[in-house]
């Protein structure tokens, strides 16, 4: 038996990271870019006082905008964040088979589990840098007092890749801070290196504060019911599974378990996981919703918490088999299970519809109308095609903007658009790329009829207008559109 358990270990220790590379760069090469992917090169394409500027309004930090943004200038969309985010995404699951202290099974089984091969992996975002950055902070949190100057310059780091990184690494941070006191009091630390560390962590949280000064309002403000949002924001990903309670039933009772446990035998450890979660699921409840990737991050911080203090943590033997059962449970396949639905709603073959319009003599030298405040799928689109041609209307100022003003429509609150004053300000020989779905939820004042050719009818309360379909490619609500009068 030890013989077996030996040879699966050694398997596992020389190919995992092998084959999650693989099957990661498989899964790549066979989806299309997100909304979320074209977003953010968007904005990448702006000079850098514009993307340090709308970082206070979009929700993300800037430092995953400032790595794609000489690749936004090359126009090498989506590849270019597609590696640079695998790599990152690869390097955080090489620092866990490295140095992590946990089995080969157990680091199978969080290198093959939902979050990271379904999601972080494959899908460009600025989650894979901070996870990375997070991995490699835990694997020199022994050696913290040993390089102070690294380690608190990759806290910062991290913090700046995104919010729900920042989150983790702000009690990371005030445990060590509260250690380097201790170590100080009994003469073990440098006083100057310790004002050097408050240094970099004051100058990295002016840094954070610059970007979020002016932070528009919460996203939910009409306050959705507790337990909605609550559910929403839960610890798990296959939330709305097949078998939702009976995961959760598992899941909850091993989480109160550990947490009692780190009560118990670590107060840094109960300190770092009750901060961080309670700090997740304010953000969840009370200003952004989130989706089931941003829920990720309860199990990336689950796997942090054992891995900083498994010993005090994992002591007997009822702990590690439910350490191991909840990793086995992130395994659930949910992301396999909607990735085509994702890829046709969120994505809706953007590029295809980017390609027709490229090819089309007429649309190709013609202005393009986005009426939505970076809607579900135009940018999708948008990022394909050349920014000179875009124009997006602006509602708050009742006048047309170019992509190059993009930072001001960033500014608007989401309004309804008055659609006789958007027809008025558009160039009568341009056309509009939209959704029809849109149409219903954008627009003020009218009522919609939509036709079996795909065409549309509008009837405001001064005018009627058609909206003939020019191109609109199959499986997708994406379409181009010619407006006229009737």
């Amino acid at each position: 038996m030890n013989t077996l358990k030996a040879k699966i270990n050694k398997y596992l220790n020389k190919n995992c990271i092998f084959i999650f590379a693989v099957i990661t760069f498989l899964i790549m090469l066979n989806r299309v870019p997100f909304w979320d992917e074209s977003h953010a090169f968007s904005i990448a394409r702006l000079d850098l006082k514009e993307i340090f500027y709308l970082t206070r309004i979009e929700g993300h930090t800037f430092l995953w905008y400032l790595l794609i943004k000489p690749f936004s200038s090359l126009n090498l969309y989506p590849w270019s964040m597609w590696i640079i985010n695998w790599l990152f995404c690869l390097g955080a699951i090489f620092v866990l088979w490295k140095k992590a202290p946990f089995s080969p099974i157990a680091k199978a089984l969080m290198t093959f589990s939902t979050p990271f091969l379904y999601y972080f992996a494959p899908v460009a975002r600025c989650y894979s840098i901070g996870i990375f950055l997070l991995f490699l902070i835990c694997a020199l949190y022994k050696y913290r007092f040993k390089k102070p100057f690294l380690f608190s310059s990759l806290i910062i780091i991290c913090a700046n890749t995104s919010i729900l990184a920042a989150f983790g690494v702000f009690y990371i941070g005030l445990i060590y801070v509260y250690d380097l006191i201790l170590k100080i009091k009994k003469k073990t630390f440098s006083l100057k290196k310790f004002y050097s560390v408050i240094a970099i962590f004051l100058t990295g949280s002016l840094v954070m504060i610059l970007q979020f000064i002016g932070a528009r309002k919460p996203i939910i403000d009409d306050r959705q019911a507790v337990w909605d949002v609550l559910s929403r924001a839960s610890v798990l990903p296959w939330a709305e599974n097949i078998f939702p309670f009976v995961l959760h039933l598992i899941c909850s009772i091993g989480f109160y378990y550990f947490a009692f446990l780190t009560y118990k035998n670590s107060k840094r450890a109960f300190f770092f996981i009750s901060g961080v979660y309670l700090s997740l699921t304010y953000l969840f409840l009370m200003i952004y919703q989130g989706s089931h990737w941003n829920y990720y991050f309860y199990y990336i911080y689950f796997i942090v918490l054992f891995w900083l203090f498994k010993k005090q943590i994992l002591k007997n033997k009822f702990s590690k088999i439910l350490f191991i059962t909840i990793l086995f449970l992130f395994i659930f396949p949910k992301a396999v299970l909607e990735s085509g639905k994702m890829d046709l709603i969120y994505a809706s073959k953007s590029k295809l519809i980017a390609k027709e319009i490229s090819q089309n003599k007429t649309l190709k030298n013609s202005k393009l109308y986005t009426l939505e405040w970076w809607s579900d799928l135009s940018p999708g689109a948008i990022v394909y095609l050349e920014k000179e041609k875009i124009y997006i209307y602006d509602w708050h100022n009742r006048k047309t903007t170019s992509f190059e003003s993009i930072k001001d429509i960033f500014k608007m609150e989401k309004e309804l658009i008055d659609f006789d004053d958007f027809y008025q300000n558009m160039d009568k020989n341009g056309y509009l790329l939209s959704m029809g779905i849109m149409f219903e939820q954008n627009f003020v004042n009218m009522l919609v009829m939509p036709q079996q050719n795909g065409d549309y009818i509008f009837k405001t309360d001064k005018k009627s207008y058609l909206l003939k379909m020019i191109i609109k490619p199959e499986k997708t609500d994406l379409a181009v559109f010619k407006i006229s009068e009737i």
